[in-house]
């Protein structure tokens, strides 16, 4: 039950970072930083989608493939959320992420503790990520059982084009609302992790009475993205309604990893991921939002 439990909890983490590389990636140009991201709120405490978000995306978990460029690197991501009695919720997940100059990624990340997990004082949870576009492959390793979960493929992007989650030319959905309200900014360019990356600042100001708002909100984002490697290095985000994030990247070397870090080692056991159904990300992933 324990090891079936911890799966599904995984599980739920990778599906909800592969639709949103997907949905990002719906916008994103390979020759510029990203746009700023879509509106959402988050689930509630605990990882939302803002956070699950710099998880994924932010650290090269988009579907694009990038060939050519070879790297790895450590990663961060901290959140604080203050409430109105001053008390703050902080939250730190940690990684390392690789990618090899065919464009195979691995991620190994170490997610915050909340709920039941910190309660109990158990361990914060351990996910291995490894993409391999070249076999057409992705799969969670599960050091504790030797068990690789191949997941399914990724959702298709222009199903989120469709429902109007896409940022492209002509686009009527939510992301196209918020372009409108977004004061987009250059920062120059500086050096982050030891590679030169481009700053961008994106201020969006959700007029008041839209989402019963009494006064405007004003969210800034700060994205650094590397040229050289095609992804950002660093997000500094700030939202009144969530708090603040800071993902950043560090210790990059651009060398070319092991090539046993792509491989599913020799003895850990295949096992299919129950394929993606429709509501399966939601369910899977952290509770819905307090209100």
């Amino acid at each position: 039950m324990r090891n079936g439990a911890k799966f599904f909890a995984m599980a739920g983490v990778a599906m909800i970072l592969l639709v949103s590389g997907a949905a990002l990636q719906a916008q994103d140009a390979a020759s510029a930083p990203p746009p700023p991201p879509p509106p959402g709120r988050g689930f509630g405490h605990g990882p939302g989608r803002d956070e699950i978000r710099f998880l994924g995306f932010e650290a090269g978990l988009g579907d694009k493939t990038v060939a050519g460029a070879p790297f790895s690197a450590s990663f961060s991501t901290e959140t604080t959320e203050t409430l109105a009695d001053g008390n703050q919720i902080k939250q730190t997940s940690t990684g390392t992420i690789a990618r090899d100059s065919q464009g195979r990624t691995r991620r190994d990340m170490t997610l915050p503790a909340f709920g039941a997990v910190a309660v109990a004082g158990q361990a914060a949870p351990h996910v291995t990520f490894v993409n391999d576009p070249v076999a057409g492959t992705r799969y969670i390793l599960e050091a504790d059982t030797k068990t690789a979960r191949q997941m399914p493929p990724p959702p298709d992007k222009a199903e989120f084009s469709r429902k109007g989650h896409g940022g492209g030319p002509g686009a009527d959905g939510p992301a196209a609302a918020a372009d409108k309200e977004t004061v987009t900014t250059s920062l120059g360019t500086q050096t982050i992790g030891g590679v030169a990356a481009e700053g961008t600042r994106y201020t969006r100001t959700i007029p008041a009475g839209q989402i019963g708002n009494v006064k405007p909100i004003v969210v800034v984002t700060e994205r650094w993205y590397s040229a050289d490697l095609q992804m950002v290095v660093m997000t500094k985000r700030s939202d009144p309604r969530s708090g603040d994030t800071v993902f950043q990247m560090t210790s990059i070397a651009r060398t070319e990893p092991a090539a046993t870090l792509f491989q599913v080692p020799a003895d850990y056991t295949v096992a299919q991921a129950a394929p993606r159904v429709r509501g399966a990300v939601r369910m899977a992933g952290p509770p819905p939002a307090e209100e």
